[in-house]
């Protein structure tokens, strides 16, 4: 815990230092709300006092005292409104910045950590909790010294007009502490829950959209409804606990500050028949007990929401300190001529499982085709995905063109590899799109064209009434396999890499387009290495050598 509000005091200096100039102006706005706010009983006071002597003689007195009492309220108002303003707009700054930070940081975590993390988790990270530190922070954090000040202040003016009422007030605050502390803890809780409890649920409708084709097959709408349903019922239990607290805190404060301005007019009204204090004062005492409640009541939501922010921040800051991929920083780029990959005793194991490759050996010449057949788990996609560096091997070392790939910029890797996945993933947007995605300037006619038919995808792309310019849908959905595959390939070939990775690289293709595939495979990739991983055999028809891995090892078929 302590490390924790060490780190999130950390946090909290660098958003203070970025948004330094908001601060004090808001700051500067907030003091000058909390003079006039402290102001405005003793000035009504003491000229309440001075219309008392004068007997109300002279209308236009009075008048004069009404429209600075309207001007000092109109005042306040005004500053009211800069400060309301002005933070809203800084919180949603905040949220904006951090949002993007967030997402940034998200972007270079490991593989591990999407495969081990729920997308309903990551969604809440970016939405609750992200909201509920801007909102401590603009909301509570930035009126918690005004507040302090009001509270001071007005005991203090108090004390000095009559200190039995000022001793009187500051019983309030203990027992407003205690109260609120109580409830807080009843609150801190109930609200760890329902953000785990909304993440699970935006899990599960995630999910279920994306499987919806597969819902709609075995006819599971019912069943997913009632699991979606459950949760959501589940997120309502936990709110109605959450909200009877919320709303009993409110009420409870408000009665003990009703009980407390009821004492003060008691008393008020016992000096007043002995003579001690004047009808001014009581006026004056009046205003700083109503203001006195302000602050009071922002106070006693203070712990609960301390322990709201503390759970948001300690999420935000796990995830800030997941280990992320490798920095490029002093790294240089990897100068890939001809394609030649190297794996030299490479072991590799996932943190829940056991070993997935061990002192694993190979040399793949430029130019050459192979294949890599064995069992499902046997490690064959991790083997891929050790080239790429979406994981790093615990032992042993990966070259392309003889330099070290962990030695070089990961971009550089991935920038000179084509990968072909066999589950395409496809943005929602349109064919032209996704076959550019991986370029940052877009290519000229005629080298798309030429892309397209190397990959076979011209004829399908004319069949269709609007082209390149036809919609994929969200994951590719409005596209059979077969082409989704073709774009993936033509999305890799246009990159211009050195290396071609194919998973799966027929799984797609019927009869037709597997025969296709193997009879253009010579023209089309004879200027790329080529590494395939399948469990179709007659791929080997293509290969140059075929390499079987099996019991973490590689051996090549002779």
């Amino acid at each position: 815990m302590a490390d924790m509000w060490r780190r999130s005091l950390y946090f909290g200096k660098n958003i203070f230092r970025n948004y330094r100039a908001s601060f004090v102006v808001i700051f500067v706005i907030l003091f000058l709300e909390t003079a006039v706010s402290l102001a405005i009983p003793y000035l009504i006071g003491e000229q309440s006092a001075a219309l008392v002597d004068n007997d109300f003689a002279s209308p236009k007195t009075l008048s004069f005292y009404l429209l600075i009492w309207c001007a000092l309220f109109g005042v306040q108002s005004l500053l009211k409104f800069m400060s309301t303003y002005r933070l809203n707009v800084l919180g949603a700054r905040l949220v904006a910045n951090l949002s993007c930070r967030l997402y940034d940081h998200i972007q270079i975590l490991p593989l591990r950590y999407f495969q081990h993390t729920n997308k309903g988790d990551v969604l809440s990270l970016l939405t609750h909790d992200l909201g509920t530190v801007s909102f401590y922070v603009t909301a509570v954090l930035t009126t918690l010294l005004p507040n302090i000040l009001i509270l001071l202040g007005s005991i203090f003016m108090m004390y000095m007009i009559e200190p039995l009422v000022a001793f009187m007030i500051m019983t309030l605050i203990p027992i407003v502490y205690l109260v609120s502390k109580f409830v807080g803890r009843q609150i801190h809780p109930l609200a760890k829950q329902i953000v785990q409890k909304q993440a699970d649920t935006l899990a599960i409708a995630s999910e279920n959209i994306s499987t919806i084709a597969l819902i709609k097959t075995f006819n599971r709408e019912k069943t997913e409804s009632a699991r979606y349903a459950h949760r959501t019922g589940e997120v309502l239990s936990l709110r109605t606990r959450q909200f009877r607290y919320q709303a009993l805190l409110s009420p409870l404060i408000q009665f003990l500050t009703s009980v407390c301005i009821i004492a003060i007019i008691g008393v008020c009204l016992i000096q007043f028949e002995a003579g001690k204090i004047a009808v001014p004062d009581i006026v004056s005492l009046l205003l700083y007990g109503m203001i006195f409640t302000r602050p009071v009541s922002a106070l006693a939501g203070l712990y609960g929401q301390t322990m709201q922010m503390t759970g948001a921040m300690g999420r935000l800051l796990h995830v800030h300190g997941s280990e992320r991929e490798p920095s490029d920083n002093g790294l240089t780029p990897l100068r890939a001529q001809k394609g030649e990959i190297t794996v030299e005793n490479v072991s590799f194991s996932y943190q829940t499982g056991g070993t997935v490759l061990n002192q694993v050996s190979c040399n793949i010449k430029a130019g050459q085709t192979v294949l890599i057949v064995g069992e499902n788990g046997a490690g064959k996609s991790t083997l891929l995905h050790l080239l790429m560096r979406f994981h790093r091997p615990q032992s042993g070392a990966i070259f392309i063109d003889q330099q070290d790939i962990s030695c070089v910029t990961t971009a550089s890797v991935r920038d000179c590899i084509g990968h072909v996945p066999q589950d395409v993933v496809l943005c929602n947007g349109t064919i032209l799109d996704n076959i550019t995605y991986g370029v940052a300037a877009k290519p000229s006619s005629s080298y798309l064209n030429e892309v397209c038919a190397r990959a076979g995808l011209l004829d399908i792309v004319s069949s269709l009434p609007a082209g390149m310019a036809t919609l994929v849908g969200e994951g590719g959905v409005r596209l059979s396999g077969g082409q989704r595959q073709r774009i993936a390939l033509a999305r890799a070939l246009l990159k211009a890499p050195k290396i071609l990775l194919f998973d799966e690289p027929t799984s797609m293709l019927d009869e037709v387009g597997r025969n296709q595939f193997k009879d253009e495979f010579d023209t089309l990739f004879k200027h790329y290495t080529v590494l395939m991983i399948s469990h179709d055999p007659t791929l080997a028809d293509v290969a140059d050598r075929v390499f079987m891995l099996d019991k973490h090892q590689l051996v090549e078929r002779t």
